[in-house]
């Protein structure tokens, strides 16, 4: 078994709960104070917090918003069972949020992944200087077509007991001049861009806050928060072909719609395309 620690918020500490210090690189007294989080899990190595938070679902949607996390991700996964390679200095965690908690309605709860995308799109680019970073639908941020952050994102449970889990990698401090020859050539990192090996604590601070602001933005402001994810959307102008269930489908990107969904102009007319993988772009 990995090693691990608990924090929690000081109300369930009350109740019994002891947050732990010294968690690896992690802060996590500086985690429950300065943002919304009620519980940390962290682990010092995992297969994937996805696959934990997956199996720890109810106990951690009592404690909503909470967090797993580790600096160190053996098989981490992504979308159509992808894997995620991640090294030391990555930033790999799951945030489970409580689906009744979320303001979004059920039938727009898909629009959690583009909020994300969007958040760390926003932090990564405050970070990343002069560099231009990109929001790749549906689930990447890529700097010079370069991929530096996957996300998944899981609705787990039923009724009361339903629960929303984000799933982030980042590559924060790990140089991608490391990884396999044929992930570096795809890949890159926020230090390989900034020469900064920038702490992971005020990465995920800064990007917590920005996930809980952009799902209330797509609530409150819906079209302003379109707006935004479509000015930095990579594909938009561009010729691409995804392939999903339903088969392939190409033409010109026109944008991502108010349900996330990406608009293909074809010549049999505009396909709204909810899921897919991007084959070409």
């Amino acid at each position: 078994m990995s090693s691990k620690c608990r924090g929690s918020s000081e109300a369930e500490q009350g109740a019994g709960v002891m947050a732990a210090d010294g968690c690896g690189p992690f802060d996590v007294q500086r985690l429950l104070k300065e943002t919304s989080l009620q519980h940390v899990e962290y682990h010092a190595r995992l297969p994937s917090t996805n696959t934990l938070a997956a199996e720890l679902l109810q106990p951690l949607l009592q404690r909503s918003p909470a967090l797993v996390i580790t600096p160190e991700q053996t098989a981490g996964r992504g979308r159509r069972s992808n894997g995620w390679w991640s090294a030391a200095g990555a930033l790999t965690f799951s945030l489970v949020l409580k689906s009744s908690e979320i303001p979004l309605a059920a039938e727009r709860r898909s629009l959690v992944a583009i909020a994300t995308g969007l958040a760390v799109q926003k932090v990564l680019q405050q970070l990343a200087g002069d560099r231009s970073l990109d929001l790749k639908w549906p689930n990447d941020v890529l700097c010079g077509g370069r991929k530096i952050c996957g996300i998944l994102v899981e609705q787990q449970g039923t009724g009361e007991h339903q629960g929303v889990i984000i799933g982030v990698g980042i590559n924060v401090a790990n140089s991608l001049r490391d990884a396999p020859a044929e992930i570096s050539g795809m890949a890159t990192s926020l230090t390989d861009l900034t020469g900064v090996d920038h702490d992971l604590n005020d990465v995920l601070v800064l990007l917590l806050n920005q996930i809980d602001q952009r799902i209330a933005q797509f609530a409150v402001q819906p079209r302003q928060a379109l707006a935004e994810v479509n000015r930095v959307s990579l594909l938009n102008g561009r010729m691409v072909t995804i392939r999903n269930d339903a088969g392939a489908t190409s033409g010109e990107c026109l944008g991502i719609d108010s349900d996330g969904c990406l608009v293909i102009s074809t010549a049999s007319g505009p396909v709204t395309c909810s899921s897919g993988v991007v084959e070409h772009w």
